[in-house]
């Protein structure tokens, strides 16, 4: 088992001498860029300044200047609302294997690579999140125009259904890396975009239930999204910890993991009450000990993250389905049922949801076309939108009553 180390390693890497300095040469003057990433604003606004003002002097376009100074405002305004947040150890690994490091409790789901879940190639770096049921699951993967999308399956008859694109959340150059909560509502994610302020941000968007859509995701701010790439936030309800990733003054191919306590309501620094260096050193987790406020939280988060690293890995029963049979039981296998009888219906019932589901996605295209369209095309689409709707709602209809039958048939056989 690998030890988990202090973030002071973690924070100061790129502030140690290069081989240049080592050899005596000279050291590049620093860019804006390298004062906006060290959180130095007032030294970036300066150096930003002055080249637009070289730049108007040559009659030359100021855009990208002008864009780099509202980032910097935005920095800011971001810095000053830093979430207070405990950091309890952290971990620098590479960036490849860093979901082996994440030691979920099987109650929190699980999280592995596309390639692996799937068994095909993958040259994006996509990640899986699979429920604690394990019949649902959120992934990235290229659509239609090669941009990196999210999509969500879920488990029918022992078959993932067809990958459905989650629409809501388009706009971003990238989406990557999803968590979903226990509550099956809150949905965390890393995207690159207008609304990220470097590489990757993290994002947490919640599902609108009377909608049945995913509602406008909100950054997560600081410390957990910086100028760098941050990857991924995952919680551990069961255990009360929170992981997240970031290459934030890390070297290539390297990344950081962050092991927290995570917030039951968001609680921010005092920006009248610290100065804007000190929260600067918060927002970038120049020290994990700055973070601790209550010490004996710190030791006993701890405590359960070394029994989680420990815990031996659950292997989980097979399930190709959740059939609730009565009080006691619940059917995952064909193999569980006693009644011949109703393990035949059982596979035909299968069948039939299968179908269902798929009548379903095709439903929702047709909807997509109908809201897109034209008059003509809609008057077309309305007329088939309404034979599906039909056939939906007949075959619901007769899988409710079959599935009633199936659970009489298999209680009956346990009486005898």
């Amino acid at each position: 088992m690998k030890k988990y180390i202090l973030p002071v390693f973690c924070s100061l890497l790129l502030s140690l001498p290069s081989q240049a300095q080592k050899n005596g040469q000279a050291i590049p003057t620093p860019t804006a860029e390298y004062y906006m990433n060290h959180y130095q604003f007032d030294e970036a606004e300066e150096l930003l300044n002055q080249d637009i003002k070289k730049l108007k002097r040559k009659r030359q376009p100021t855009d990208v200047e002008e864009g780099k100074l509202q980032k910097i405002a935005r920095l800011r305004s971001m810095m000053r609302a830093t979430e207070r947040v405990t950091v309890i150890d952290s971990l620098v690994v590479d960036k490849n294997t860093f979901l082996n490091h994440i030691k979920l409790s099987p109650e929190s789901g699980e999280i592995s690579p596309y390639g692996t879940f799937f068994n095909r190639p993958d040259e994006n770096n996509c990640t899986v999140y699979l429920s604690e049921l394990g019949n649902k699951i959120y992934f990235a993967q290229p659509d239609e125009n090669k941009y990196l999308r999210l999509f969500t399956s879920d488990l029918v008859g022992g078959q993932w259904t067809n990958p459905h694109k989650l629409d809501e959340l388009d706009g971003d150059d990238a989406q990557n890396y999803p968590f979903m909560l226990s509550d099956g509502i809150t949905l965390y994610y890393a995207a690159q975009g207008e609304e990220s302020i470097g590489g990757y941000d993290i994002f947490v968007t919640r599902y609108d239930m009377d909608e049945k859509k995913f509602l406008y995701p909100e950054n997560l701010g600081m410390p957990f999204n910086s100028p760098a790439n941050d990857y991924m936030l995952a919680i551990d309800e069961f255990n009360q910890l929170g992981w997240f990733v970031s290459d934030r003054n890390q070297p290539e191919d390297k990344v950081c993991i962050y092991i927290f306590i995570p917030n039951d309501v968001r609680k921010v620094y005092d920006a009248n009450i610290y100065e804007e260096d000190e929260l600067c050193r918060l927002a970038l987790i120049h020290s994990i000990a700055e973070t601790w406020g209550d010490k004996e939280a710190v030791a006993q988060a701890r405590q359960r993250l070394q029994a989680a690293l420990s815990a031996p890995k659950v292997v989980k029963k097979q399930k190709d389905f959740e059939f609730v049979i009565d009080n006691r039981n619940t059917y995952t296998l064909l193999d569980d049922f006693k009644s011949p009888e109703a393990r035949k219906k059982m596979a035909a019932w299968q069948k039939n949801r299968m179908q269902l589901d798929k009548d379903r996605q095709q439903l929702q295209t047709l909807r997509d076309r109908y809201a897109n369209g034209n008059d003509a095309q809609r008057q077309t689409l309305s007329q088939q939108i309404l034979q599906l709707e039909a056939q939906c709602e007949k075959a619901e209809t007769a899988l409710r009553a079959e599935a009633k039958t199936i659970r009489n048939i298999e209680i009956q056989s346990h009486k005898k």
